[in-house]
């Protein structure tokens, strides 16, 4: 899976974890008693987490790329400096200390559960590997994508997933398609006789698919979303 565009949920967990080890430094720093901005005390800080340090690396870089199982290494982390700070909690109790922790505590449940929707969306979720000979076997939702409404031409594809605020689409093997994640790009599908058509921008892609984002469409009849309940009421998509 490529990234073609971060959103600020994807920054600001980033940012949370760069934060949670300066949190957990701070913790251990007034558990021995030392200042925060000391050098013995944040060499001090390295050699005793140096596992929990390396362990937060890897849950950015997977959360950078979105990887799969991502929200578990997250919770694992988090869980780790929870855990951690609570028994830095039991050497030296105080109160600051206590009121930090809680707050901590639930900032990290926050951010895990945004991150678990974050990673649940159609446009992370192609609902295909690179592995299938024959992709178009399983869909049965076609749909047109191209730069503009006034485009009467535009790329004909396969909707292999869709949820209320994104979509995963899958390119015909002949097409080379231009990524661009600041070009708005209108997709239109039919079903039933009725015309959906939605504005989106590129977030991801994967093999011959594109993930995309839906943004807000004057007529919400006859938008994406509208089209995704349509499905989801036929047993088209789970």
């Amino acid at each position: 899976m490529k990234i073609l565009k971060r959103n600020y949920g994807h920054r600001n967990l980033i940012l949370f974890l760069v934060l949670s080890l300066v949190y957990l430094q701070a913790i251990y720093s007034l558990s021995i008693g030392r200042s925060l901005f000391s050098l013995t005390s944040f060499r001090s800080f390295l050699i005793n987490h140096y596992l929990i340090f390396a362990l937060t690396l890897v849950t950015g870089a997977m959360v950078m790329k979105i990887k799969k199982y991502s929200e578990i290494i997250l919770l694992v982390c988090l869980i780790v400096i929870v855990g951690k700070n609570f028994i830095l909690l039991s050497d030296s109790f105080n109160k600051l200390t206590l009121v930090l922790s809680f707050v901590y505590l639930v900032f990290a449940f926050y951010f895990f559960i945004t991150w678990e929707l974050e990673v649940g969306l159609a446009s992370f979720n192609p609902k295909f590997s690179t592995h299938d000979l024959e992709k178009e076997s399983r869909f049965k939702l076609q749909a047109n994508i191209r730069t503009s409404e006034a485009d009467t031409g535009g790329v004909n594809v396969f909707i292999t997933n869709i949820d209320e605020g994104s979509c995963f689409l899958l390119l015909p093997n002949t097409v080379s398609f231009d990524l661009n994640p600041s070009t708005k790009y209108f997709l239109e599908s039919i079903y039933d006789g009725v015309h959906f058509r939605h504005c989106a921008r590129l977030v991801s892609s994967y093999d011959r698919g594109i993930g995309l984002v839906f943004e807000d469409y004057p007529d919400a009849r006859v938008s994406w979303s509208e089209l995704y309940k349509v499905c989801l009421e036929r047993g088209l998509v789970g």
